[in-house]
């Protein structure tokens, strides 16, 4: 059994991907150290993981994502997941596991899920660390609103999925399951990074100094504005029932738009930033007292996701920002060629999972 389990759980929006690529590239040199960050939960980032957690009656995103799209097949998905990873930490000689799912923090809800996650950790490690990063609700929730967007989304920006930014109810939640003591929670903020480092802070967190490490570049997934607007466009446009049919294309497409980044950053007005604050004032209060020894009051430094003064949110753009869109579009979905855009590739090539569920 191994010595000890580090369970990253995000929160989105945290530099999980920038995290996820460190560490899987750096596979060999942890391995080295005797640490391992499997692949059998996905090559990247362990979307298995929340998969495998799940209770059997959610077939959401991430099951579908694992071809699971209907009840009969999870037992079977959970027996040859344990049984991947169980020979992947006997092949290894590690005695430290590192798993890192930012869907945990925001997908893994009941007793039952919880009970089923802490079991697989109790099963392969004497130990388990939960590693949780929180960021300033304002700046969270508008980051994420891209991130449903970039997924097919096509509703103006509103403060809602509130549940999941209320951090004291999330660290409850985790402490109820694993133990107050073993949570370990940091603020994202570039001021309490080591070195003011996000990569330098998760190996020092992680017990990695003296690890040689690479470095990765730092991945941003977030559009800009105006390419935003465009796109939220094109997902209103597109019948529902065809949506799926064309994810390859708007997958593509968000790609494109990602390397664009010519524009400001979508923000929203500081009157809606005000509110969603005032609605976290005593949650992250009680965080800040709780995990942080009252040293931060407020909890989290200001949003930079704010408009100046009364600005109000972009929710249109004018043909000539549209056209250049539109162009710079098509020359990259010709260039990456339409053809490689909707054949069916290995589902998991950059955070997917080992065979023995792609063939599910």
């Amino acid at each position: 059994m191994l010595a000890r389990c580090w369970l990253h759980i995000g929160v989105e929006k945290t530099g999980t991907t920038s995290i996820q690529s460190f560490l899987a590239s750096n596979r060999t040199a942890l391995r080295a150290e005797g640490r391992l960050y499997p692949v059998t939960p996905g090559v990247v980032g362990h979307l298995g993981l929340a998969a495998f957690a799940l209770d059997d009656d959610r077939l959401d995103g991430t099951r579908k994502a694992c071809s699971l799209t209907n009840p009969s097949q999870i037992a079977d998905f959970r027996d040859d997941f344990v049984r991947a990873l169980v020979t992947e930490i006997a092949a290894s000689g590690a005695s430290e596991i590192i798993l890192s799912s930012e869907l945990l923090s925001s997908r893994i809800r009941s007793h039952t899920e919880f009970a089923r996650l802490k079991v697989l950790c109790a099963a392969i490690a004497r130990d388990t660390k939960i590693v949780v990063y929180l960021r300033n609700q304002v700046d969270f929730l508008v980051s994420r609103y891209t991130t449903v967007i970039q997924s097919g989304g096509r509703e103006e920006f509103r403060i809602s999925a509130t549940a999941l930014a209320d951090y004291a109810a999330l660290l409850d939640r985790w402490a109820a399951a694993f133990g107050r003591e073993n949570l370990i929670v940091r603020r994202f903020e570039p001021a309490d990074f080591v070195d003011g480092d996000l990569l330098a802070d998760i190996a020092a967190t992680l017990g990695l100094e003296s690890t040689r490490l690479t470095s990765v570049p730092r991945y941003n997934e977030s559009l800009d504005a105006e390419s935003l607007v465009f796109l939220r466009a094109i997902n209103r446009g597109v019948p529902r029932r065809i949506s799926s049919w064309l994810e390859p294309l708007r997958s593509a497409a968000v790609g494109i738009l990602q390397r664009r980044r010519r524009g400001t950053k979508f923000v929203i007005p500081p009157a809606a930033a005000d509110r969603i604050e005032a609605r976290f004032r005593a949650s992250n209060e009680r965080v800040a007292a709780e995990y942080f020894d009252s040293r931060h009051d407020p909890l989290f430094s200001p949003p930079v996701l704010v408009a100046p003064g009364e600005q109000p949110m972009l929710r249109s753009i004018g043909f000539p920002a549209a056209l250049r869109i539109a162009a710079a579009l098509f020359i990259g979905l010709v260039d990456k060629g339409l053809e490689t855009v909707f054949h069916r590739r290995a589902r998991y090539s950059q955070s997917g999972l080992p065979g023995f569920i792609e063939k599910k």
